[in-house]
């Protein structure tokens, strides 16, 4: 699957919050990035696509500021793409960022997920970065 449509498919994302991954492992943090159900046969298979790009290679995600105060620009990079996947002016509450900032401070394993499906559709998570990013990624 082609990078672009991945990216297409998961820039609509409407939502993004946090669940704890108790059960799986290693357990952690879970990111989810919410959808709303029009779309979910394309959603899943964006997500499934990447993990399949991916195979061996670790994933980072960064988490940029934008000058929009509560808005974030997220990328997912790994190995396994010429490109970072980029998820554009998303919003994120403080209370979401905080305990991603905790998760990262306390060494917790964090993963990525959606919540169209209640398969397994984690993708576990190498590195978070939340920084201030330049206007152009």
């Amino acid at each position: 699957m082609d990078r672009l449509v991945i990216e297409s498919a998961l820039s609509d994302v409407n939502e993004i919050f946090l669940s704890e991954t108790k059960g799986s492992v290693p357990s952690g943090l879970g990111i989810v990035l919410g959808f709303k159900a029009a779309h979910t046969d394309q959603i899943l298979n964006a997500f499934i696509g990447l993990k399949n790009i991916m195979c061996d290679h670790k994933a980072n995600l960064v988490i940029c500021k934008t000058r929009m105060t509560g808005i974030y620009d997220l990328e997912i990079k790994t190995d396994g793409l010429d490109e970072p996947i980029r998820i554009l002016n998303k919003a994120i509450d403080n209370e979401t960022l905080g305990g991603i900032e905790d998760s990262i401070n306390d060494a917790k394993a964090i993963s990525l997920t959606t919540n169209v499906s209640e398969e397994d559709n984690r993708i576990e998570i190498h590195k978070v970065e939340i920084k201030a990013c330049d206007e152009a990624l």
